[in-house]
Parts: C-alpha cells; sequence; structure tokens
C-alpha cells in the first residue's frame, strides 16, 4: 500500500516537543523514586519507553538511494504521518490499542499505546521530492533517492 508522505522544511519542532515531553516523564520517574542522585539515564530510558515507541529500523544504501524499512506491525498504514527533508526522516502516528472482545481478562498485553515516533538522519542529502513511501505485511519502506549533487561528489572522487 503506498504511504502519502509530506515533504516539509524541518523536523526539529517536532523533535523538540518529543524531548520536553521526555524530559518531563523523566523528572517524574526521578521524583516517583524519591529524587535520588545517580540514575538519570535510567530515569530517561523509563521516560522515553513509557512515552514513544520507537520501531527498529533497518537503513540501505543503494548505488543511487537511501532504503529505510521500519518494522510497525500492527499499525494502520493510513494512520502514518511521513515526514521528509533534505536531510531527515520522521515517521510517527498516534496508536490506539484496544483489547478484542472475547472471553476473559488479557493477562499480558505488550502492544504499544500512544505515540509511535522515529527520526532517522541521512548521512547524505536526498531529494525529497522523489521519495516513495509504502507499507507492507506491517513493514514499512521508504525509499529516498540520494540527492545529485551527493552522487556527483560521490562519483568524482572515486
Amino acid at each position: 500500500m503506498k504511504i502519502k508522505f509530506r515533504t516539509v522544511d524541518s523536523i526539529a519542532d517536532d523533535l523538540e516537543a518529543i524531548q520536553r515531553r521526555i524530559t518531563t516523564r523523566a523528572a517524574e520517574v526521578w521524583r516517583e523514586r524519591g529524587g535520588a542522585l545517580g540514575r538519570a539515564v535510567d530515569d530517561w530510558l523509563t521516560a522515553e519507553k513509557e512515552t514513544i515507541w520507537r520501531p527498529a529500523l533497518e537503513v540501505h544504501r543503494t548505488k543511487d538511494a537511501f532504503v529505510v524499512e521500519a518494522a510497525l506491525a500492527g499499525t494502520v498504514p493510513d494512520k502514518l504521518d511521513v515526514r521528509v527533508t533534505a536531510t531527515e526522516l520522521l515517521i510517527s502516528a498516534d496508536l490506539h490499542h484496544s483489547h478484542r472482545e472475547q472471553e476473559g481478562e488479557p493477562i499480558l498485553c505488550e502492544f504499544a499505546n500512544g505515540p509511535l515516533f522515529r527520526s532517522y538522519t541521512f548521512p547524505e542529502p536526498v531529494e525529497p521530492a522523489r521519495v516513495t513511501a509504502e507499507c507492507q505485511n506491517g513493514l514499512l519502506r521508504v525509499t529516498a533517492p540520494v540527492a545529485l549533487q551527493a552522487t556527483r561528489v560521490q562519483i568524482h572522487a572515486a
């Protein structure tokens, strides 16, 4: 299924907003455990895990493009928000998991609920207008052609 994406100038505001949410939650975690020093990284990681779902990525560099694959099992493709700049990719969605009507109560549920948020910075500029995105079997594949100028520099360097 083809995924609509947006070309944007920057994803900096989105990154800052999610960092603020994680920072606020990390401070709450710190207070909840009594304000003891020495576990700031643990507090941050706990807050990040509770605040957002960061899907696994795999990135390949072909001759003329970056191919980014994100494991998004269970997400509704129409709900994905994919944004791209010349140097960055942002994948986001608001996930709402609910338990199916069935006999008995769930005793384990590890499905994500809340914001899906994953950014990636390309190591070379890409051409946002030529990016394609598709989702199939729970795998989002974004193909971002390397900018012609970056390709020319690589050819001349060889």
